[in-house]
């Protein structure tokens, strides 16, 4: 697949950096950066090795962070409005 067809999704920097870390990686080569380059077809690999420099930043401060034993905790997911949580029982919502 080209790079033209593939479909464009975006990450935000976190996700990235969480990835990277759980991968026990604070490093990128600049054989990744080419690769990365070669794939993209359109950026640089020092213009992907300015832009990661935020991310791998980060990787080292959520590493520490985890090392220093603090937790996460996840969005928990909310009821929609306007759902019932009866079904058969329509009038009941």
């Amino acid at each position: 697949m080209t790079p033209k067809a593939e479909a464009e999704k975006m990450f935000s920097e976190s996700t990235v950096a969480i990835l990277l870390m759980t991968m026990g990686n604070s490093t990128i080569s600049m054989a990744q950066y080419d690769m990365m380059s070669a794939l993209d077809g359109v950026k640089t690999a020092s213009s992907f090795q300015h832009q990661f420099r935020s991310v791998l930043q980060k990787v080292r401060d959520l590493k520490r962070r985890v090392d220093d034993g603090e937790t996460f905790a996840p969005i928990q997911a909310s009821k929609k409005r306007g759902q019932c949580s009866s079904p058969i029982l329509v009038n009941d919502c």
